[in-house]
């Protein structure tokens, strides 16, 4: 999300490399795709902080540790969701 941290930071290449992985996890449920653009889409434009955007994936991807693991690349290792039991 931001250059926060020590670890590399992605670049647009790994966004849209993510984007393709969310939607082919959930092919088959359309509204779960359409949340995390929305997501994106009000952190982008400032409706929501960071912390708040966390959360909100954090809960979206429950059980998904693979979209979890893959969102943490673009956090802050500070920042970043526990992918351990909750």
């Amino acid at each position: 999300m931001d250059g926060e941290g020590s670890k590399p930071k992605a670049n647009i290449d790994d966004a849209y490399a993510y984007l393709r992985t969310v939607k082919d996890k959930f092919h088959n449920d359309h509204d779960k795709y359409d949340k995390f653009l929305a997501i994106m889409n009000n952190f982008e434009a400032r409706r929501i902080d960071k912390a708040h955007c966390i959360i909100e994936v954090r809960e979206l991807f429950k059980g998904h540790q693979d979209l979890i693991s893959g969102f943490n690349k673009f956090l802050p290792e500070s920042l970043e969701i526990s992918c351990g039991p909750t």
